[in-house]
């Protein structure tokens, strides 16, 4: 079947001797066209309100849940603020996605009028791994600032002691020298979960499935692809990758060397 097609182009799979290019399959290349939509300005635009609408929902109930209901009430209107922007962007890759599902569709040995099974959604699974790492890569250390910086969100702000701004304008100049070491990471992060593909496409299979009859839609394609594929593959890959760039000796020293300048220079550490 397809699977069978994909798996045989996996990178993992060309090291035991397979010589097609992973990167040049149909699927992967329309899988790479989806990611440039989904991850360039605008689309950064709109995945930031997601992320920030996260966050303040967090604080909204936090602050609610402690009797500050002045502030829930400011996070709330935040919130409104923010998924209104999101809903006003929109996804911005409708005809990405078309040319996603066409290609995965077309690339069936024989026509079937279902939607897409299990199996098809492990090679989407493959396809996305295989075109994601230059994504990825670029977003590591983005990624790691945000996830400090949503630790810092949900402490009082009296224990709120990382200026994560200021960190990141410090560490700044050093970033361009760690760019080998974050593509290195995000190809192995990718390759490392090729080999959990089946057990991705089922959980992806149970997001997106929305009527339950064991196949995915068009229309439940086109509704839950890309939350379902941030969910179960890419903030795996991406959690994975932060953890990986914090074992990085280099990376590691010139990132607490930078909270620790910052830490000084806003007078909260005393260096004697």
């Amino acid at each position: 079947g397809v699977s069978c097609r994909i798996n045989c182009i996996a990178p993992h799979a060309m090291m035991a001797g397979a010589t097609d290019d992973p990167a040049r399959h149909p699927l992967v290349v329309a899988t790479r066209a989806l990611l440039r939509a989904l991850h360039d300005q605008h689309g950064r635009v709109v995945r930031r309100s997601l992320k920030d609408a996260a966050i303040l929902a967090h604080e909204a109930s936090r602050n609610g849940s402690l009797g500050e209901h002045d502030a829930a009430a400011e996070n709330r209107q935040e919130l409104e603020d923010k998924l209104e922007a999101v809903d006003s962007h929109g996804d911005g890759a409708e005809s990405e996605l078309q040319l996603l599902w066409d290609t995965a569709i077309l690339s069936r040995e024989s026509p079937e009028a279902h939607g897409m099974d299990v199996e098809e959604l492990e090679d989407l699974v493959l396809a996305y791994l295989v075109a994601f790492p230059d994504v990825l890569a670029d977003e590591l250390v983005m990624n790691l600032f945000r996830q400090v910086q949503l630790g810092q969100n949900i402490l009082h702000a009296e224990e709120r002691h990382i200026n994560v701004g200021a960190v990141l304008e410090q560490m700044k100049p050093c970033l361009e020298r760690h760019k080998g070491t974050a593509a290195r990471i995000a190809a192995e992060c990718c390759a490392h979960l090729q080999t959990r593909s089946e057990t991705l496409a089922a959980k992806l299979l149970v997001r997106m499935d929305l009527d339950g009859d064991g196949f995915v839609g068009e229309e439940e394609f086109r509704k839950t692809m890309v939350p379902a594929m941030a969910l179960e593959v890419e903030n795996l890959a991406i959690s994975v990758g932060v953890r990986q760039l914090l074992k990085e000796e280099n990376f590691a020293d010139d990132f607490h060397q930078a909270v620790c300048d910052v830490l000084v220079e806003e007078g909260q550490v005393q260096v004697s």
